[in-house]
């Protein structure tokens, strides 16, 4: 089973697309009914492109995948960790275009499979968005220690962004050792925003 974990201020939440292509589940706030927003949101999830932006390393013998993002005609922009384009197992999340933060300066999401303590999770990763002006994404580990995350920039439509993807190590989650926030930097490493994963400390 994959878990998601994300902010509780994203407009929606799409925890998981199986491979059956059934949605999981979702959260929506707006206007419309939930119901029929979440259908719509459902189908311009399918009839839009994903475009890669980032990689998930591979290690400990598990493959590399990668972060792709959609912007959808129903105003969202949602970003997914999958394995290839057309995967429909995927996790993560959509977020209203025009604030694709919350206000922030980065918005991710954790996926893992394994748990529930740290230390039975058998595999654990990251995939955002930051500001385009963010020069630094760091991951706070539960030990005080941060692990550094390679940054790539995404030109889109909406904007410009940088995108990552981040693959915890095997070595910490056996310690107990887990992810407690996102922190994004500026080019003069003054920390600009900030998102708590929900798990590992």
């Amino acid at each position: 089973m994959v878990r998601i974990v994300k902010a509780r201020r994203w407009i929606v939440l799409l925890a998981t697309l199986v491979a059956a292509g059934a949605l999981v589940g979702a959260v929506v706030a707006g206007q419309r009914g939930p119901q029929q927003q979440q259908h719509d949101i459902a189908a311009a999830i399918e009839r839009s492109a994903m475009i890669k932006v980032a990689d998930i390393a591979g290690s400990d013998g598990l493959a590399a995948r990668g972060v792709y993002v959609q912007e959808l005609d129903t105003g969202h922009l949602c970003v997914w960790d999958a394995s290839f384009a057309a995967s429909r197992s995927r996790g993560g999340g959509c977020n209203a275009i025009d604030d694709p933060f919350n206000g922030r300066a980065v918005s991710a999401s954790l996926s893992y499979d394994g748990g529930p303590g740290i230390a039975s999770v058998r595999d654990a990763r990251l995939s955002g968005l930051a500001a385009g002006n963010v020069a630094r994404v760091a991951v706070l580990m539960s030990d005080g220690s941060e692990r550094m995350v390679k940054l790539k920039k995404a030109s889109l439509d909406s904007g410009d962004f940088v995108a990552f993807g981040y693959r915890l190590k095997k070595a910490d989650l056996k310690r107990g050792i887990g992810p407690t926030a996102i922190v994004a930097f500026d080019a003069g490493e003054v920390e600009i925003g900030r998102q708590p994963t929900g798990i590992g400390g």
